[in-house]
């Protein structure tokens, strides 16, 4: 028992007492109804107190725990009542993020159920935005006619609901053929069995020492190691910037939501074509997936891109430069950032070593509004060897062209 209904309980007895002993004292109809009334109010109150929610049980569902943004999320509780006491009132309320509560329809629900065995109660949340959702218990809430006492009990319900960014069907874009340029990697044989070196790269410790080509090293004056013909690949890797600077003279939110539409629409692309790929993206810590093709790596993809903050490191150029020292050169880099500037077109020049570059440079801006400066610096980015693909809007990558820079020409 709380304190507070230990006081009611004391004020509901110290009433009673004063109510008998003003009928004793002054005795007559009026007093001894007064008292009598009370008697009535305080066994109501009692019965309330004792009974309350002990015969109410409820169970909580989720429309959907995996869903794309914009997509719109049901809470459903149904209520079932046992006792025969019937509740006057009763008060719904689930613990919701509260980036939901002011596009939640509605967000708590107030019934009358008196004898009614099972009621259904539906909360709806209209265009949920990407990201990861924890949904805690439901609150239950009920009490008297008089408003002297409540009633309240916490179910301790969990739901993690997951949502994925928006995904849109893209056309006319393939990315670089890699069969095309020589660079499909054959999976029946070692890399390590061909004589044709392609070229040189700094040793990385755990190479095994008959990788090490001595001249180079002599000539560098430090260890080099060859990279064999049979060492390219063919997929495609995505690299979404997840640096917070990137997105300052933008709407950093919006931009970003944008970033993430554009990465998740292309690896689903590419799932959709059968072509091989792989996410890498530096936020808090390095996610780095498994090149693949199939619906778990999709689905682990979207699910790192939910889960994915623009908190980077500041410099995403040279991250970008970092990231890819070692991927398997052939590899078609696909980079979804806003940067256009002279830093983002010398990491162009460095990565496109390692295979073509396809840069989405992502704009949330009407192509009337676009600055002139962004424009020179996407010819910049195409003058470093990437084909250069504005964005505006997610709706864009339905409209795309195969040569990729004839927004920029049409500047």
């Amino acid at each position: 028992m709380t304190r507070r209904r230990i006081l009611q309980a004391v004020a509901a007895l110290f009433s009673l007492a004063a109510a008998f002993v003003f009928g004793e004292v002054q005795g007559g109809f009026f007093a001894w109804f007064l008292f009598y009334v009370l008697c009535c109010i305080a066994a109501y109150e009692a019965v309330v107190a004792f009974v309350g929610l002990r015969g109410v049980t409820i169970v909580r569902h989720v429309s959907a725990h995996r869903l794309s943004a914009s997509q719109p999320l049901t809470v459903s509780v149904t209520i079932r009542q046992r006792g025969l006491w019937p509740l006057l009132w009763l008060r719904v309320e689930n613990d919701l993020p509260a980036a939901w509560r002011m596009h939640m329809e509605p967000p708590g629900h107030i019934l009358q159920p008196l004898w009614r065995r099972e009621q259904v109660v539906t909360s709806r949340v209209d265009h949920v935005r990407r990201g990861v959702y924890r949904i805690g218990g439901t609150r239950l809430e009920t009490g008297d006619m008089f408003g002297f006492q409540r009633t309240v009990r916490m179910v301790p319900y969990v739901d993690e609901v997951l949502v994925y960014p928006q995904t849109v069907p893209v056309h006319g874009w393939t990315g670089h053929q890699a069969e095309h340029m020589g660079h499909r990697q054959s999976s029946h044989r070692r890399t390590d069995e061909s004589s044709s070196v392609m070229g040189v790269r700094d040793y990385v410790p755990g190479d095994r020492l008959s990788r090490i080509h001595w001249p180079a090293s002599a000539r560098r004056g430090k260890l080099q190691a060859k990279e064999f013909e049979l060492h390219t690949a063919s997929e495609w890797l995505f690299i979404p910037d997840l640096a917070e600077d990137s997105y300052i003279d933008l709407d950093g939110t919006e931009a970003f939501e944008l970033a993430m539409s554009v990465t998740a629409s292309l690896i689903r692309h590419a799932y959709e074509q059968r072509r091989m790929f792989s996410l890498m993206m530096h936020g808090a810590s390095l996610t780095a997936l498994a090149p693949g093709c199939n619906e778990a790596l999709l689905l682990r993809c979207l699910e790192a891109l939910a889960m994915a903050a623009n908190h980077g490191p500041a410099d995403f150029p040279q991250t970008l430069v970092r990231l890819v020292q070692e991927i398997p050169p052939g590899t078609t880099l696909v980079v979804v950032s806003p940067r256009v500037d002279m830093a983002a077109a010398a990491a162009v020049a460095k990565v496109r070593r390692r295979g073509p570059v396809e840069w989405f440079a992502v704009q949330p801006r009407p192509r009337a509004a676009i600055p002139p400066a962004w424009v020179e610096g996407m010819a910049r980015l195409q003058a470093a060897g990437a084909r250069v693909r504005p964005i505006e809007s997610v709706g864009t990558l339905s409209q795309l062209q195969r040569g990729g820079d004839w927004h920029v020409r049409s500047r």
